[in-house]
């Protein structure tokens, strides 16, 4: 990934575009199905703010009231039927997991775009909402570029006054666009010396999650940061939380690397979640 951003870098570098979109690494493969783990799903497309066809996929606990739901902003890479190996466990415990593709990604249609993506995440947790036959208990669950969308398309998408929206959880997400480019051009001596002017000059923080950060509804927010995330670096991460607004919480992983909290060192952080999940939902 790293030797591909550096090399659209100096492509995109004559036309002064602002290459945000090349965040996007997004695939059409279909990885797993939730139903080869035994979890009941239910696939289906819902519309874009803009028209734009979006495919969601609904992950369902087995128990008569589910406890809540998690619509899940996942990251830049491959889709969701990769992505949602980090919530398949969600069902088990009580709660439906919402997971969705941003267009390009997957099925879902057009091509990606920051601004495209975020309002996809409008539609999808306003499609959340609407559903009536789902759990009344939403939570936003963004993870690393997922992350900066979803605080995005909750500050934009006038939610602000709907107190079915529990609380937001932001894994291994930053804080700026331009920061996060910067820091993958110091990756390499190639683009080191260059990274402040090319960062300025190509990518746009119109959408930067600090923008956006105070016009957040009033909820909870848990933010989980990784003390060794070798994607996104910690000092990004520990940044973002310093720009939110209160009531907030920040879960540091020690030792942890990128979306390793559900992962690697889910039987400490699964627990927490869960109780996190249960202190909020009502």
């Amino acid at each position: 990934m790293l030797r591909r951003f550096t090399l659209v870098f100096f492509f995109c570098f004559p036309v002064l575009s602002g290459c945000t979109h090349d965040f996007f690494f997004p695939t059409r493969n279909l990885y797993h199905r939730p139903e080869a783990l035994g979890i009941k799903s239910e696939w289906f497309k819902f519309s874009s703010k803009d028209g734009v066809l979006i495919t969601g996929l609904l992950m369902k606990t087995p128990q008569a009231t589910p406890k809540g739901i998690l619509v899940q902003f996942h990251g830049n890479g491959e889709n969701m039927t990769s992505h949602f190996m980090f919530s398949y466990w969600l069902p088990a415990q009580g709660y439906d997991v919402f997971i969705f593709d941003y267009r390009g990604y997957g099925a879902s249609d057009g091509k990606p775009s920051v601004k495209g993506a975020i309002e996809d995440g409008e539609a999808a947790i306003n499609y959340a909402l609407e559903r009536r036959d789902w759990p009344s208990s939403v939570f936003i669950w963004g993870q690393s570029l997922g992350g900066a969308i979803s605080i995005a398309s909750l500050a934009l998408g006038h939610f602000t006054q709907n107190p079915r929206i529990k609380a937001l959880i932001l894994e291994n997400s930053f804080d700026s666009y331009r920061d996060m480019a910067e820091d993958v051009l110091s990756r390499s001596w190639i683009t080191w010396l260059l990274k402040w002017p090319l960062a300025r000059l190509l990518i746009s923080d119109r959408y930067a999650p600090v923008r956006y950060a105070r016009r957040l509804p009033h909820i909870p927010i848990l933010v989980i940061a990784s003390s060794k995330d070798a994607i996104v670096p910690f000092r990004l991460e520990k940044r973002l939380f310093e720009e939110l607004p209160q009531p907030k919480t920040l879960w540091i992983v020690p030792g942890g690397g990128h979306l390793s909290a559900f992962t690697r060192f889910g039987s400490s952080f699964k627990p927490k979640l869960l109780e996190f999940l249960s202190e909020h939902r009502r």
